[in-house]
């Protein structure tokens, strides 16, 4: 399958009202990064020539409630990834869904001194991958992981990450 014969369908859901999402810029975000990861993408059985992934925006108390309920850790995390795997008619293999809590996200981004931008952008880039089946419980499989997240993102940067999201004026 060549890149260009790979549809991507990203739907975007905002829920947190402290945050304003470019849905537009996002989904052009997840379609680069799905691209660029079409060979694990690819590699699943039963994908054929489309996927989809949904990007849900929530609160911290929302994703603290979800990280306690699904990973056992009363805590917020940047963005929790739900790999489903499953043939949809007319949107071809869903990949799963993604939720994300900009608090989090921004929080990261001071943390380590990134602009929020390109830490969205590393954070969807370590979630998708996750939704192709990377994991990083045992040591091997997050060097395998990390050196893959390194690669797409280097990528992606090189292209300038857009801003997607921001607070509301």
């Amino acid at each position: 399958m060549k890149e260009s014969d790979l549809s991507v369908h990203c739907r975007v859901e905002l829920s947190d009202p402290g945050w304003q999402v470019d849905s537009k810029a996002l989904m052009a975000l997840v379609v680069r990064i799905a691209r660029l990861i079409q060979p694990e993408i690819t590699a699943i059985p039963g994908v054929r020539h489309a996927v989809a992934v949904s990007c849900y925006f929530v609160a911290g108390s929302q994703m603290r409630e979800l990280n306690r309920d699904h990973r056992g850790s009363d805590s917020i995390t940047d963005m929790l990834s739900f790999a489903l795997g499953y043939a949809a008619p007319g949107t071809g293999w869903v990949l799963g869904d993604i939720v994300i809590c900009m608090d989090a996200v921004e929080g990261k981004a001071i943390s380590s001194g990134n602009r929020l931008e390109d830490q969205l952008a590393f954070s969807l880039v370590h979630s998708m991958l996750h939704l192709v089946g990377f994991d990083h419980t045992l040591e091997h499989d997050r060097m395998l992981m990390e050196h893959r997240e390194e690669e797409v993102f280097a990528t992606i940067a090189q292209g300038h990450c857009p801003d997607v999201a921001r607070r509301p004026a």
